[in-house]
């Protein structure tokens, strides 16, 4: 680089160090890479959270009216409006800072937009990154957007990537040029070499982390809580989540908010972690191509997993393809209840699955992946 400039302006929703989602995904490949590098146009997540660790790359956050909560009814209702503002800040900046290169990462059309916009206007080149889809996934008001400008903005990237394999192929058959695969990853340093024990005569636990959603799990939370009370066992269920939506009981289940690495020490103390997916969903299409999040955390707390995800979704492929999980792809209670007392009963079936996702994590390892992403932002074609 020289005269102080910038290599790669990142616009995108939200951005490390709010939790979940885009900034957990962003932040374990960003980390390997030269902060010095980037400057970064970013929104607010929703809720708005700002807890966890910070890159310490140069950001800019686009609020209106300097308040989160409006910034996400304007996003919400003006997705145009919202674009508009995010505009001027990214050709500012890029501009300001000599960018070579415009890295857009989804979900969010508004910064997917904006920075298609201004690649196009500076002639700069642009690479694209799916975290999930977009015209298949977006709400009522989000899919015009999606159907006008989701083609355009591929086609005119040079670098494309997707966060799972059936993405990657879905959208490069649905625009005709090519996705690359750039998954999840995490930090595979001090893994657990195997299954983690439990203290002996403890009352067994399920766990449970992220948001519950109509339309991505809320189905399957909902039948967790009666398998659990049809099994043997009759586990407490531990749901870490932000707050329960209508349609679940809320005097009956009790959620907590933890930190990460609270989550992290919840997690290597329970007997199951569970990984739903919606099998009652409006978005089929979405849940088939979809990774939770969730999923790279699990894999390395050294406890077993149980996926309750439809049987033609990626998730329910790569847990059989790997042998990470114990699956249970249809919305069968009394099934379900019984992959709980398995579970929790057999000790065998524990090691073995934890055994197998310990080395699943490995081929997830945010080093290697993440040189993978530079070598495609340090390309500069025009």
């Amino acid at each position: 680089m020289t005269d102080g400039g910038k290599r790669i302006l990142i616009s995108t929703q939200s951005f490390p160090p709010m939790t979940g989602g885009t900034p957990v995904i962003l932040y374990e490949l960003l980390r390997h890479l030269p902060r010095e590098a980037f400057i970064a146009v970013h929104g607010t997540s929703d809720p708005f959270s700002m807890a966890g660790e910070d890159l310490g790359i140069e950001r800019k956050m686009v609020l209106f009216a300097g308040s989160p909560k409006w910034t996400l009814r304007l996003r919400r209702r003006w997705p145009g409006l919202y674009t508009r503002m995010i505009r001027p800040q990214i050709e500012r900046l890029a501009k300001e800072h000599k960018v070579q290169r415009i890295y857009a990462h989804f979900p969010s059309p508004c910064f997917m937009i904006a920075a298609w916009q201004v690649a196009e206007k500076l002639n700069l080149p642009l690479t694209v990154y799916f975290d999930i889809l977009w015209e298949e996934s977006d709400r009522a008001a989000g899919a015009p957007l999606a159907r006008k400008y989701e083609k355009r903005i591929v086609q005119r990237a040079d670098s494309r990537f997707a966060i799972t394999e059936f993405a990657a192929e879905h959208l490069s058959r649905k625009h005709d040029v090519p996705f690359e695969l750039i998954p999840h990853t995490i930090d595979v340093g001090n893994l657990p070499t195997g299954l983690r024990p439990l203290p002996a005569g403890a009352e067994p636990v399920v766990h449970f982390s992220g948001g519950i959603y109509p339309r991505m799990n809320q189905d399957a939370i909902a039948r967790l809580v009666e398998a659990a009370g049809l099994s043997r066992h009759r586990p407490s269920l531990d749901l870490c989540t932000p707050c329960l939506p209508r349609g679940l009981d809320r005097q009956r289940l009790k959620t907590r908010y933890l930190s990460r690495d609270g989550l992290m020490a919840a997690q290597s103390q329970s007997d199951i972690l569970y990984l739903p997916q919606a099998f009652e969903s409006g978005r089929p299409v979405m849940i088939r191509h979809n990774f939770p999040t969730k999923t790279m955390e699990y894999l390395r707390s050294g406890r077993p997993i149980l996926v309750h995800s439809p049987a033609d979704s990626y998730l329910t492929w790569l847990a059989r393809r790997e042998g990470f999980a114990l699956v249970v792809d249809r919305p069968d209670v009394r099934e379900l209840a019984d992959a709980v007392d398995r579970l929790i009963e057999d000790q065998e079936l524990q090691g073995r699955l934890v055994e197998r996702a310990l080395g699943f994590v490995k081929t997830r390892d945010g080093r290697i992946w993440a040189q993978k992403l530079w070598s495609a932002l340090t390309d500069n074609p025009r």
